[in-house]
């Protein structure tokens, strides 16, 4: 590992890397499940020590340097009533999130942090320095806009700024599961009712206090707007009798951080059926992040189903009873108005994204995890997603996939869609060697671990 405390120490890491054929990979928070942030046997560029972010209230722009978290961005610009188009999570990096689309709780009304984004400093595969953008190195500002991590280190990213005066209204809740239906009821009527303003996730998780055997109905709330507007919009859910309540008005830098997963390491003391002798190296807390998406409305019988085969998951492993799946409902209408192909970002489309994120202890239960996993996934996306609907064209409607959500295994002609032909050009006049292939491989159908 190389920590690293200079843009010119970036260049020379990375042409090093490239000039001896070193497998490489770049560590900026460090949130990746796919083994994206490390590199066995091989060098990890650590930017940890480059966290700057600097405001410029007159002209509403966040230069950001490319290891800070988006704790940092939001913080920063809270202080000056702005804000940037960033993750919902505020313990990931920057970079990293970006570059892969970023959703965020405002992309409702601003689009995506990618929409956001104003010009990225890119240290390249040779070790040259670079700033694209519109007018600098178009080409490449269209593929690290969607790819970004498959073409360089981004140690700087420039984005637009947004005003914000107030606080927004958000938390979360825990309802019992024969809550699920009016939760059901209240997502199908959202489209009509949201102005851009909102966001409503909805999933499952293990009860983290007091009843440890029962998987509830999470439920996220956002509301950018007063706490009276916020109650009356979601007042189908706020009536229902909920195991826990946290929502409130918050202001949009503590906003990020009601969702940031907790370290069950520490407290896997509190996990008294999960028997584990240490040293061992076939055990260490494992997690794995991937996608699909959903369209609306939905089948309420449908979405039991998938209640009852993840309780039925957790139950059966309670090591990984931190495990969750949330359906992700953020406005669309911003991120639609741009074209599939006007940036490399290829999931513009009518539906919504569904994440999940399992965890677990031993490596003995890594393919039955993971393959539980996917079927849920792809049983989500093939029963209730885009491509289920008549006349459905990845081109025009988007491939449906998330970028930052996608497991290694997926091809990526899925995630980029017919954008795939021009990244690969591209591919070869800004890293021909393929030194940055550990988050997707372009340059192969499947990405299997490097």
């Amino acid at each position: 590992m190389v920590r690293v405390s200079s843009v010119d120490q970036v260049a020379t890491v990375v042409r090093f890397a490239t000039d001896h054929e070193i497998s490489f990979t770049t560590r900026g928070g460090g949130y990746s499940t796919s083994g994206a942030s490390i590199a066995h046997g091989g060098i990890v560029l650590d930017l940890s020590k480059l966290r700057a972010v600097h405001v410029s209230p007159e002209s509403h722009t966040v230069t950001v340097q490319g290891g800070a978290l988006w704790a940092d961005v939001d913080v920063a610009a809270a202080r000056h009533h702005l804000v940037v188009v960033g993750s919902t999570l505020n313990q990931i990096g920057v970079a990293g999130a970006t570059l892969g689309g970023g959703y965020g709780w405002l992309t409702g009304q601003y689009g995506l942090a990618i929409d956001n984004l104003l010009w990225v400093k890119m240290v390249l595969a040779d070790g040259s320095i670079v700033t694209a953008s519109e007018t600098a190195h178009a080409d490449l500002f269209w593929a690290i806009r969607g790819a970004g991590l498959c073409f360089g280190v981004a140690v700087e990213l420039g984005f637009r700024a947004h005003r914000q005066e107030g606080h927004v209204f958000a938390g979360t809740l825990r309802f019992a599961p024969d809550k699920l239906p009016r939760v059901v009821a209240f997502v199908n009527q959202f489209e009509s009712l949201t102005d851009g303003r909102q966001g409503f996730w909805f999933g499952f998780t293990m009860q983290d206090s007091v009843d440890m055997d029962q998987c509830h109905i999470l439920v996220v709330l956002f509301y950018n707007g007063s706490e009276s507007q916020a109650r009356q919009f979601f007042r189908p859910v706020l009536e229902l009798d909920s195991v826990v309540d946290t929502t409130q008005m918050l202001s949009y830098d503590g906003l990020n951080g009601i969702l940031n997963t907790a370290d069950i390491t520490a407290r896997r003391d509190s996990l008294p059926k999960i028997d584990i002798t240490h040293p061992d190296k076939s055990v260490g807390f494992r997690r794995s992040l991937r996608g699909s998406n959903i369209t609306l409305p939905l089948d309420a019988e449908f979405v039991q189903s998938i209640y009852d085969e993840f309780s039925a998951m957790v139950t059966h492993y309670p090591q990984a009873r931190d495990s969750r799946i949330l359906l992700e409902f953020v406005p669309n209408g911003e991120v639609k108005k741009v074209a599939n192909s006007a940036t490399a970002f290829a999931s513009r489309g009518p539906y919504y994204n569904v994440s999940s994120l399992f965890e677990w202890a031993e490596a003995r239960l890594d393919d039955e995890i993971r393959s539980r996993q996917k079927g849920m996934m792809d049983r989500i996306g093939g029963d209730a997603g885009i491509a289920r609907h008549p006349g459905y064209n990845p081109s025009t409607h988007g491939t449906g996939l998330y970028a930052n959500y996608a497991g290694r295994d997926v091809p990526v002609e899925e995630i980029f869609g017919s954008n795939i032909s021009r990244l690969r050009e591209l591919k070869q006049k800004y890293d021909s060697h393929n030194t940055f292939r550990k988050w997707h491989n372009l340059n192969k159908h499947a990405n299997p671990p490097d």
